[in-house]
């Protein structure tokens, strides 16, 4: 069987979204040997792939012709930079399946799909449809109106349409979809014969230096209780959530530190002499792994690989009952933890502090992690699937 994965093999790297994933999915299959996938090959310059899709797509013209502020012609160039995928000239007959990752990406080559028999499968990485993560990109009204009255949805639709199979992480990571895209109860309802579910790996991460050397260099006292968070700083990974937590916990509790990593902005840190922030890092493991806990906040998860991450770490985590997080209520006796408003946050934290044998945890989520969630297993369960979907007798 050839599978090809619409997706440039120089553009995976160790980060979020498709090239993460993507990553973390060769990593397993060059452990397995496995000779049935391909990447995109190609060079053009993801610059050049910007000018050809607005110049294809007559919807996207208006946004360059109409939104005359360079900055928000930038931001809609960024975008689809960061989103293309090189143009290549490629038989897609040549695959009997080919696996977009991205619903821009397929909807660019709509027309060579009209004439490809085989299957075709898509799997979408944002934790909102791509639609309206362009929206919350671009923060003005008149330009949100734009976005919505010319047409960007039909992306996401088009591509939900015409795949034959529609993968997601499990069903738990389908959450902010009916939350956030009014269609897509109605669009899972249509094509719900599509679905499958195929949970994401990673490869084992690991610290660089030790907890006592991140402890000494962040002035932390050695018996405090180390509270870690790596991500964005926004409402989405919830941030502000994480700020009110810190508040109610920081006055009342003298042991008790924050450690956070990533850039700051929109929202900015909470100013206490224990709220400890460092910026955008290289190693983020070491923090976490120097950590109790990690709070994952999200207001909305699609299933976060930074989670799998901690899990790889066994670090201790609490979580917002939320998105993806919710899927694993199913492994009994972990170091998972979750919350719904920040009081229960707050408690939860205070009752995990007072665990004598936070290690039994700890070695709990390490276990899962290699049972269910590393790369090995990923790129197994992945062909498996692959299998089954390009088989004479899918299931």
């Amino acid at each position: 069987m050839k599978i090809l994965i619409y997706k440039k093999e120089e553009d995976l790297k160790p980060i979020g979204g498709p090239s993460g994933y993507l990553f973390n999915l060769n990593s397993g299959l060059k452990k397995i040997k496995n000779t049935e996938i391909s990447f995109l090959k190609g060079t053009q310059k993801k610059e050049n792939k910007v000018k050809q899709m607005i110049k294809k797509n007559s919807f996207l013209r208006p946004f360059v012709k109409k939104i005359m502020d360079k900055k928000w012609n930038r931001n809609i160039y960024n975008f689809y930079i960061k989103n293309a995928t090189a143009d290549v000239n490629i038989d897609f007959n040549a695959y009997d399946i080919i696996h977009f990752h991205s619903t821009s990406d397929m909807y660019d080559v709509r027309e060579n799909l009209k004439k490809y028999k085989n299957k075709v499968v898509l799997t979408s990485h944002s934790p909102k449809p791509l639609h309206l993560e362009l929206q919350d990109n671009l923060k003005e009204n008149h330009v949100r109106n734009i976005c919505k009255y010319r047409g960007l949805s039909k992306i996401d639709t088009y591509a939900f349409s015409r795949a034959d199979y529609i993968i997601f992480p499990c069903q738990e990571a389908e959450e902010p979809y009916y939350h956030q895209w009014d269609l897509y109860k109605e669009i899972h309802h249509i094509n719900k014969h599509k679905y499958r579910y195929l949970l994401t790996g990673l490869k084992e991460v690991r610290a660089k230096v030790s907890k006592e050397d991140v402890l000494e260099k962040y002035n932390i006292p050695k018996n405090a209780f180390l509270i870690s968070y790596v991500g964005r700083h926004n409402e989405v990974k919830g941030y502000d959530v994480l700020k009110q937590i810190g508040k109610e916990i920081l006055n009342k509790q003298q042991d008790i530190y924050f450690i956070i990593a990533g850039k700051e902005g929109p929202i900015y840190r909470l100013k206490h002499k224990k709220w400890i922030e460092i910026g955008w890092t290289n190693d983020p493991h070491s923090l976490i792994n120097a950590s109790d806990l990690f709070i994952l906040p999200n207001k909305e998860t699609y299933f976060d690989l930074i989670f799998l991450e901690v899990l790889s770490l066994g670090v201790p985590l609490l979580v917002s009952d939320t998105g993806g997080n919710k899927y694993f209520k199913k492994f009994k006796d972990a170091g998972i933890f979750y919350f719904h408003t920040v009081k229960e946050a707050v408690d939860e934290i205070q009752k995990i502090k007072n665990i004598s044998d936070l290690d039994k945890y700890k070695e709990r989520n390490k276990k899962i992690f290699q049972e269910y969630f590393i790369d090995e297993v990923f790129a197994k369960n992945y062909i498996e699937l692959m299998h089954k979907i390009g088989g004479k007798n899918n299931e």
